[in-house]
């Protein structure tokens, strides 16, 4: 039975209300149904972005609402996808989604734990397409509805062929800036940028928009897939841990005959595959080439092709949307400072909202010494200045003094930064 409260449709308008209710936004839905979003709602601005992302790439969007307002007090967007495999515990559900490499669980402290195991399993039986929807970063399934949307794909047998050509190591590194230059803006993703910094899920699209980038730019990558029990740290997730069944991503043969990854969601350059493979967590991993025209390889080796891109361009609207629905929520965008180590020269994290300013201060300085401070924004924005800062001083004794640092945040998004300082002289 579908949740009380909820609609799962595809956005076809959002209108601003008009005269003394202007606070709100009317969300209307093809089936008809409407619902207001609170602008004064804290999260309104990153849904009304993904909202509005949903509605152009022709997604269906999950939004709960009040029933006493009329008011959207959550918003997700479900996943199309098939019910692979089903693998029951003690505690709950395993659940395979095709396609997608992230794991998915159902819990059986969920309420409605019944009645979405029957769908899961009505929807594996049949292979039947369905819209699968999870909580953002436990991936904990909450609805499951059949999907009427009917979506081609293009399938076929074997393996597809290598044709790569050598490279140089600087060549794979300007493949590497090319495609990294493109990552979306953490905070408000839009198209065309590529979700390097949502981790979880999409990596089938990544590498298809990588692969497609490069041979514009005249180089002919390959595919590596890997395949096993996956698990990987990473600064972009909140609670700093990624699990996946498998992953792919763009290779380069360099001259030398040695095989490179691109992969800008696990390293800030081109590493060798060994390397690309052992940060994945599972030594006994299974390995995979192909051509880059594979859209999607399944474990058991079918493939899925995508020659025009459109569900390449599909994919990335999806996962925009899940890190435009991360930026909002209360973990605010990536990265997230208790996943990372202060680099040297680095006084703090910080973090500030949107269009705001503050103040922090740092004391104990030696009075003698000349220090420069600088503000840097670790949130990925490319395109737009965000942060601007002043230095006040406060001679606080003889020996020592206290700078005040006061951050002003341009941009309409919640921005985090490294507080760095350099010692010019003592």
């Amino acid at each position: 039975m579908p949740r009380e409260n909820v609609l799962v449709e595809e956005v076809s308008e959002l209108t601003l209300v008009a005269a003394a209710e202007t606070r709100y936004h009317t969300v209307v839905f093809a089936g008809g149904s409407s619902a207001r979003l609170d602008l004064e709602d804290s999260r309104a601005t990153g849904w009304l972005a993904a909202l509005e992302q949903m509605r152009a790439a022709g997604l269906a969007a999950y939004v709960e609402v009040d029933p006493a307002t009329g008011v959207i007090v959550d918003v997700l967007c479900p996943l199309p996808v098939v019910v692979g495999e089903l693998r029951e515990s003690d505690d709950g559900v395993d659940v395979e989604l095709v396609v997608s490499h992230a794991r998915h669980r159902l819990s059986r402290t969920n309420r409605e734990f019944g009645e979405l195991l029957a769908a899961l399993r009505r929807a594996q039986e049949n292979q039947e397409p369905v819209l699968v929807t999870e909580t953002l970063d436990e991936h904990e399934i909450i609805d499951v509805r059949p999907d009427p949307k009917v979506r081609a794909e293009s399938a076929g047998t074997g393996e597809s062929e290598v044709l790569g050509t050598p490279v140089t190591l600087a060549k794979a590194n300007e493949m590497f800036t090319l495609v990294n230059n493109r990552t979306a803006c953490s905070a408000n993703p839009i198209a065309p940028g590529i979700p390097f910094t949502y981790p979880d899920d999409g990596c089938w699209g990544r590498a298809h928009e990588m692969c497609r980038l490069m041979i514009g730019a005249g180089v002919q990558p390959d595919k590596v897939w890997i395949y096993g029990n996956l698990h990987v740290v990473s600064f972009n997730k909140p609670d700093c841990n990624v699990y996946w069944r498998w992953h792919v991503a763009p290779t380069l043969t360099l001259t030398t005959g040695e095989t490179y990854v691109v992969d800008p969601a696990l390293f800030p350059n081109p590493v060798p595959r060994a390397t690309w493979a052992s940060v994945q967590g599972d030594p006994a991993a299974t390995l995979v080439p192909t051509g880059a025209d594979v859209f999607h390889r399944s474990a058991g080796g079918g493939l899925t092709f995508d020659p025009t891109y459109s569900q390449t361009n599909t994919v990335l609207a999806t996962w925009r949307t899940q890190l435009q629905l991360r930026a909002a929520g209360p973990s605010g965008p990536p990265p997230y400072a208790n996943c990372l180590a202060l680099p040297p020269r680095t006084q703090w994290f910080g973090t500030i909202a949107g269009n705001t300013s503050h103040r922090w201060f740092t004391f104990g300085w030696p009075a003698n010494w000349h220090v420069v401070w600088t503000i840097m924004p670790t949130l990925i924005c490319p395109g737009t200045p965000t942060l601007s800062w002043s230095v006040a001083v406060e001679r606080a004794s003889a020996t020592q003094a206290t700078y005040w640092i006061t951050v002003t945040n341009s941009s309409p998004h919640t921005v985090r930064f490294e507080g760095r300082y350099d010692v010019l002289s003592t």
